[in-house]
């Protein structure tokens, strides 16, 4: 989910059952996906409230934070040959928060 999210590609993540071919069911998902990542980040202080998630979810106005790499990730790759990076993902800011 996280490598599909930041190319840009996190549509591809989603289960096609649930996609209904339009924009907005899409950017709906994304926004979630984008949730999701914002509530697993290793510092506490990252991590939004479950109440300011509440809000996330229901604001599609609200212009969300970027996530780093998610520490679970981190762990599984560490002894793969895939690039380790705590970076922000600066392509996957285009598809969830414009």
């Amino acid at each position: 989910a996280w490598s599909l999210w930041c190319e840009g590609k996190g549509t591809e993540f989603i289960d096609p059952v649930l996609k209904d071919g339009t924009t907005s069911t899409s950017d709906q998902m994304l926004r979630c996906l984008h949730i999701a990542f914002l509530c697993i980040q290793e510092d506490p202080a990252a991590r939004p409230s479950m109440s300011m998630a509440v809000v996330m979810l229901g604001n599609n106005s609200l212009d969300l934070p970027l996530p780093t790499q998610p520490t679970l990730i981190l762990e599984k790759i560490a002894g793969s040959s895939l690039p380790l990076s705590s970076d922000i993902c600066t392509t996957a800011s285009k598809s969830t928060t414009g």
